[in-house]
């Protein structure tokens, strides 16, 4: 067997493990163990099932089960103009699990409309042109406008999944004091390695470096294997980002859109004498009961407490004290530690001891919270004080 053999041998193979692992990968996602996220992770499942289709497509061609200009694959091509808009709805319904279908969530999928198209015309003309009748520049330019077009709408919708994200990690704020296991860092983990694979992918598509070298085909074989095997990773770790009823849920959401909205629209919910009455209730819940203390807090939990609405306990927070639920919350608990680090019956408990105690769940962000109120780390703060 020549090397040339060999490294072919060796970049089938690689397919063929990808393509198992999106089996797996797919099969995992659909059983859904732990059914969180369900609506989100059937679109999940969607991407994943084009980057298996669009991986058999390319074993079968290289095993020359299938030529590369046969009807088949001309027909799952469409594939490769779903697998964007496939990953970047999941995105959707993972950051907005209440978002419901709308005729216009067709536009995501109008150029698989319009290959499709193509494709079923093609059928109704009773004689194809003949391979020399065709130059080799038409060609040439028809598939580089073809994997622009692709190229195009890759980075796109990597690039606005991405985005998503981001704006989510931050609404968090508005209705967590917590934000692990909801801060869909997993997924953006997982996005930034789709991006890294669109961007080859689309390499190749635009210059056939596949088809030229050998090395980077197998390069990119290996680089697809270990991503989809990094997904698979980051996937397992997800939690339900919303632990809510459907009236909860729906009241979150219009929380996060409206605070988007500029101020000039934004809504007075409360006149400025019940804002106070109220306000003045809520620090005297704080203080007494220490609601803060528990570390799976959240503003559903809160509202229920002082028998307000979420979006009425969201105003009254925004507005009254000047912060997000998730500053106001760890103020108080920052307080709390700060009592605790001088009180002699607490030197039993370690400094991260104290972060637990007062509702803190990581040490990261027990640490950072302290310093960003304080200005001093829990243990330059301790020393200092000691020293007085």
């Amino acid at each position: 067997m020549s090397n040339q053999d060999k490294l072919l041998f060796m970049s089938f193979f690689l397919s063929a493990l990808i393509a198992g692992a999106c089996f797996l990968l797919l099969y995992i996602i659909l059983i859904n163990v732990k059914k969180v996220n369900v609506i989100a992770n059937k679109w999940f499942a969607g991407f994943i099932f084009c980057l298996l289709v669009l991986t058999s497509v390319t074993i079968l061609v290289e095993s020359k089960t299938i030529y590369e200009s046969s009807i088949i694959v001309e027909g799952l091509s469409i594939f490769i103009f779903l697998i964007s808009p496939f990953f970047y709805l999941s995105i959707t319904y993972f950051i907005k699990p209440t978002n419901s279908w709308k005729h216009l969530n067709h536009l995501h999928f109008w150029l698989g409309y319009f290959y499709l198209f193509l494709f079923i015309l093609s059928f109704f003309f009773d004689e194809n042109p003949k391979a020399e009748d065709v130059s080799q520049n038409t060609i040439h330019v028809a598939n580089y406008i073809l994997a622009s077009i692709v190229s195009i709408q890759v980075f796109t919708y990597c690039f606005l999944s991405y985005r998503k994200i981001v704006e989510h990690q931050k609404n968090i704020l508005l209705y967590r004091s917590t934000t692990e296991n909801i801060d869909l860092g997993w997924l953006k983990k997982i996005s930034l390695a789709v991006i890294i694979m669109g961007f080859f992918f689309a390499t190749d598509l635009l210059f056939q470096l596949s088809e030229k070298f050998i090395l980077f085909d197998i390069f990119t074989s290996f680089l697809y294997l270990i991503t989809i095997m990094y997904i698979a990773f980051f996937w397992l770790k997800q939690e339900e980002i919303y632990p809510y009823s459907i009236e909860e849920k729906n009241e979150i959401i219009s929380i996060i859109e409206e605070s988007n909205l500029v101020e000039d629209k934004k809504k007075k919910l409360i006149s400025d004498e019940n804002l106070d009455k109220i306000k003045s209730e809520l620090i005297k819940l704080m203080e007494t009961e220490k609601p803060f203390l528990d570390s799976e807090l959240n503003l559903v939990k809160l509202a229920n407490k002082m028998n307000l609405s979420s979006h009425l306990l969201s105003y009254l927070i925004n507005n009254g004290f000047d912060e997000n639920f998730f500053q106001f919350i760890n103020r108080y608990r920052i307080e709390e530690a700060k009592n605790l680090i001088l009180n002699p019956k607490m030197n039993h408990l370690s400094l991260l001891g104290i972060g637990f105690e007062v509702g803190f769940n990581s040490k990261t962000v027990f640490n950072t919270t302290f310093k960003k109120i304080t200005g001093k780390t829990p243990s330059e703060y301790k020393k200092s004080s000691s020293d007085l």
